[in-house]
This record gives structure tokens, sequence and C-alpha cells, in this order.
């Protein structure tokens, strides 16, 4: 059965639809989701909770190390500034121009036809975010998108990806997420106190805007497993639980020794790391 109603994100959907000339007749209509929609689940307010707590850790760390400028707003230059902070960087991907904002884009990274293994894209767009949110965000989240795309197209390249919708989607999200924490440790390490305020602002964020929680986005009011997922996923991943063992190995595998490596360094790292081994039920590895 197809997708009937799809409220805000069949409008926007739409929208960018048009670009490319009239929106099908099958394209789901912008009604109101229909149905029950389930609530964020007990598990989820104390990862939440989790993160939230080693956010708040991060941003009062972050105060007593120095502060660099932000990089130009270049796509390139922002994931050039990421590959240290990124286990498994890669840089085969294509980017592309598009006249539309973020906020309609939203999702910027992709694998499209026609392109050369392994297909991988990500998209310029206007963007009124600060500077260094953008930095963030392209150098260490979308470029961990990147990677996981790029890593998945070995297998055999696709596109669209596996890994862009859906469960793959879910998978995708929890190992960028995974990568933003490592690399909040890693900046701290490294003294880089506007990437770890601004890395720790994003856990923060994820961490209220769940429906019900303390500055929800509108976004996830009828998404709630893609909510969690930004919480849930993560930890899942840093404590080897059912997501990492969804990942490629080689994504797993340096991330994973990266991950030992800022623990070491770092303690709150380690006691993060700990708490979410017992959040989901599994006892810390060697």
């Amino acid at each position: 059965m197809g997708v009937l109603s799809g409220g805000q994100h069949a409008a926007r959907l739409r929208l960018l639809r048009r670009f490319a000339g009239p929106v099908p007749r099958w394209y789901p209509d912008a009604r109101p989701v229909a149905g029950f929609i389930r609530r964020i689940r007990g598990i989820a307010w104390r990862a939440a909770d989790l993160v939230a707590g080693f956010g708040e850790l991060l941003l009062s760390t972050a105060t007593a190390l120095p502060r660099d400028a932000p990089c130009p707003l270049v796509s390139a230059r922002q994931l050039a500034w990421g590959v240290r902070y990124r286990p498994s960087p890669s840089d085969a991907h294509v980017t592309l121009r598009l006249p539309v904002s973020r906020r309609l884009a939203r999702r910027t990274w992709m694998c499209l036809p026609g392109l050369a293994s392994p297909g991988t894209v990500i998209a310029e767009v206007p963007s009124t975010a600060p500077p260094l949110e953008q930095q963030i965000w392209r150098g260490i989240h979308e470029g961990a998108h990147l990677d996981h795309l790029t890593s998945l197209a070995r297998r055999g390249p696709l596109a669209p990806s596996p890994g862009e919708f859906g469960a793959g989607l879910l998978i995708a999200e929890s190992y960028a997420m995974a990568v933003e924490i490592l690399a909040a440790v890693e900046c701290v390490l490294a003294g880089e106190g506007h990437a770890v305020w601004q890395l720790a602002a994003g856990l923060i964020e994820r961490a209220t805007r769940l429906p019900g929680g303390a500055h929800p986005a509108a976004e996830f009011a009828d998404l709630p497993t893609l909510a969690e997922v930004y919480l849930l996923g993560p930890i899942e991943i840093l404590a080897d639980g059912a997501a990492a063992a969804a990942l490629p190995e080689e994504l797993i595998s340096s991330l994973r020794d990266r991950w030992r490596a800022a623990c070491a360094a770092y303690p709150p790292a380690a006691a993060f790391g700990s708490a979410a081994a017992h959040l989901i039920g599994r006892s810390t590895r060697p």
C-alpha cells in the first residue's frame, strides 16, 4: 500500500518535485498524517538525558579552550576541516550547487546515477545558519554520511543508496551521530573550543527536540522513530550494540578504535561510554 498523505513532509517534497516539472498524480498529498502516532519510548528519554548531560559537560569544557575563526562557507573547506575528526574519511564525492534553500532541500547528501563510482554527491545550498554551525554540520555530520555512502558503494554501486531511505537511513543517522560524539571528544583533545561548543550544542538540541521534550521540533512531531534514532543510534554504536552490527566492518572497526583511544585520553568519554553500555543492557567490552 502506498503513502496517501504525508503532511508537512509531503508538502516539502512536492515543492522540490516541481523543479523537475508537474508533480505526478500519485505523489502523496499534504493532508495531515492520519492514524496513530506512538509516543517517545522511555529508553529514548533516558538516552536523551545521557546525551544532554554529556553535551552540558562538553559546553563547560569548551569555555576553557581556544576558539578559532570558522571555515569559509565553502563545502570543500568545511569537509577538509572535518577529515581529521572522521574515522573513515572519503573524498570521492561530487559537489553540486542547487537553487533551493537548505530548509527545502533538507538532506543534501546522496548517490546519483550516471556518475563514476561511488556516485556520492553533496549539494551546496544557501543557508542562513551561522558559519560555525554550517562547518560542523557539513564537515562532521554530512561528511560522515558521505563516508558511509562510499563504504556501502564498495559492496556494489546503487543510486539511490540503501543508506538514504528507510531502515538504512536510521543506520546512517546513527553513524553520523556517533561520529559527532567522537569528534566532540577529539576536538577537546585538540583544543578546538569553538568546535567543542558547537558539537555540544548540537547534542543538546537533539536531546531536547523530541516530541514532548523541552524544545520539540515540528518536523519530528509525526516521526518518533527518526527522532529517537539520533539519540539511541549513536549510543548503540558506541556501545557495540545492534546498530554497530549493521555497519560495514571498515567503518565500525575504525570508529571503535578511535572511540577507545578517545575514552582512554578523556575520562568523561569513558564514563559516557559506560553509561551508554548500561543503558542498552550490554557490558563494556575491553
